[in-house]
């Protein structure tokens, strides 16, 4: 049975199909994996389809059947959602043991995370086992707000706060733009906050 992340929220711009195609590289090198593009603008599909090591399907319907069909053929599947709420956004919460929203710490970006709790609130009624993590990506280094915006975090009480925050740094741009992860790159500040977060997470 696989093991199954989902990478979402509401809001787009926050970084989330970044995020999901830097953790399909740490996938892929801890067991055999398959990346799902649950977007219609299909940017994760994109950029896998540029390797020859990353397994990546496009899923905008019937994600549950989809996943039914992959689960004993994989021992990581990994859903990349898009920014919207949806029916594949509904059903993945259901069926997924890992749930990553990254945010922006912004107040734009931290106002989303009410409604993100409440859809978590609903699918453990189902997903018992549902893990959620809340991720604090694209932050800045040139302001205050990143401890206002942790403090925020932890009144969630559905969420986990994963200790790592991913900077805004203009290595997560190139590594997407060569179709990799910064983790394959030379060293970085990206790639050390990267490989933190995924120890956290895997």
């Amino acid at each position: 049975m696989a093991k199954i992340i989902c990478v979402a929220n509401r809001k787009g711009g926050v970084g989330k199909t970044t995020l999901a195609t830097n953790l399909a590289v740490a996938l892929n090198n801890k067991g055999k994996s398959i990346l799902l593009d649950a977007d219609e603008q299909q940017s994760a599909f994109k950029w896998a389809n540029q390797r020859e090591d990353i397994k990546c399907i496009a899923v905008h319907s019937n994600l549950l059947e989809k996943l039914e069909e992959l689960d004993n053929q994989y021992e990581y599947i990994l859903i990349d959602v898009a920014g919207r709420d949806s029916t594949i956004f509904r059903e993945a919460l259901l069926v997924s043991d890992t749930l990553v929203v990254p945010t922006q710490p912004s107040l734009l970006d931290l106002d989303v995370l009410s409604y993100m709790q409440e859809k978590v609130k609903i699918a453990k009624q189902t997903n018992e086992n549902l893990d959620a993590y809340i991720a604090i990506n694209r932050a800045s280094v040139r302001t205050k707000e990143l401890n206002d915006a942790i403090e925020f975090v932890k009144e969630f009480d559905e969420f986990k706060l994963l200790n790592t925050v991913l900077f805004e740094r203009k290595q997560f741009r190139y590594a997407i733009l060569e179709s990799k992860s910064v983790t394959e790159m030379s060293s970085s500040k990206a790639k050390d906050e990267m490989n933190q977060l995924i120890i956290e997470l895997i």
